[in-house]
């Protein structure tokens, strides 16, 4: 049974396609929805006191989240249950997994830009390595040759 859906949500159209099919699976099967963000290493803070880092996070956090529920707010009308979060974590993998596995999520369903070759070599995939690495389920949702 797939009570818990899990999509990791990071603004791009390829998020919004795998919530979509995330959508499409939840009405099928009742199941609740969490959109999450995973805010890392990608903040440069250097040069910045602890305390002015915190805040910079923290900002990032309610900016998130304010996104993540206006997108919440645009699917209200579907009547799937949706619920959003944000973690901190300097790996989004690690972030996605262990939130997974935390609060006993049952399938992810996350899109793909569709690296291959020397792209992928170098910038890795974190939807390769959530498949790879993750006690859950995975379903990967790209475009076949169109690209956002």
């Amino acid at each position: 049974m797939i009570n818990n859906i899990l999509v990791p949500y990071d603004f791009t159209g390829f998020a919004d396609l795998s919530l979509d099919k995330a959508m499409e699976i939840a009405k099928k099967f009742d199941s609740k929805l969490t959109l999450l963000t995973v805010i890392g290493s990608d903040i440069d803070t250097s040069g910045m006191s602890w305390s002015r880092a915190q805040e910079v996070h923290d900002e990032m956090e309610v900016k998130a989240k304010e996104d993540l529920n206006k997108i919440k707010k645009i699917h209200s009308a579907d009547n799937v249950s949706i619920s959003v979060d944000v973690v901190h974590n300097p790996s989004a993998v690690n972030g996605i997994l262990l939130f997974a596995e935390q609060n006993n999520m049952d399938l992810i369903v996350m899109g793909s830009h569709g690296r291959s070759g020397f792209k992928k070599l170098v910038l890795g995939s974190v939807a390769s390595e959530v498949v790879a690495k993750s006690n859950c389920p995975v379903l990967i949702v790209k475009l076949s040759g169109k690209h956002i």
